[in-house]
């Protein structure tokens, strides 16, 4: 719901709407939003000329130093002045990560999120898919029975006590 308010906000073509006001479910300016400052500024990867713009002057460690309203308002008029659309904004879908996906993670820092998610696909859907989540410890094995023979109490022949208890070859 915040993403919907904000985007209605930020492209309703006028530079002089307000900023939404906080309900009880929405307000984008509290400081555990999900709108956040690399949230505003990845947005526009798809736009070339607002997109080199904002890496040059403001994909840094000091973004996180603007107050949101501001850098909010700030974003308002770069998208009315580089014309931007809503089409042109990128659009990232949200799933939530499993077990298998932090498990790589840990294991491979050096890769990307969306190659990680292909290896995840990759190993959900092989036949060996329960021994790679046992190997990374997701799943623990399951512990076979063992069935313990029952022997005969009493006495046997020797020929029978070699047969059970070692493997004989004639020569």
């Amino acid at each position: 719901m915040p993403f919907k308010t904000f985007h209605n906000w930020l492209f309703d073509g006028s530079r002089n709407t307000p900023l939404p006001k906080a309900t009880e479910k929405v307000d984008i300016l509290k400081y555990n939003s999900p709108i956040t400052h690399t949230y505003v500024i990845s947005m526009f990867a798809k736009h070339g000329p607002l997109n080199h713009y904002l890496n040059t002057n403001f994909n840094n460690i000091n973004l996180r130093y603007l107050d949101k309203a501001e850098l909010f308002m700030f974003i308002k008029k770069c998208v009315l002045d580089f014309k931007v659309r809503r089409r042109d904004v990128t659009y990232f879908p949200y799933k939530r990560h499993t077990k298998l996906f932090t498990a790589l993670r840990e294991k491979l820092p050096d890769f990307k999120n969306h190659e990680i998610k292909m290896i995840c696909e990759k190993i959900d859907h092989s036949e060996k898919r329960d021994e790679f989540y046992e190997t990374l410890g997701i799943e623990k094995p399951k512990k076979r029975k063992l069935k313990k023979k029952k022997r005969e109490t009493g006495k046997i022949s020797l020929k029978k006590f070699l047969d059970l208890n070692f493997s004989v070859m004639d020569i």
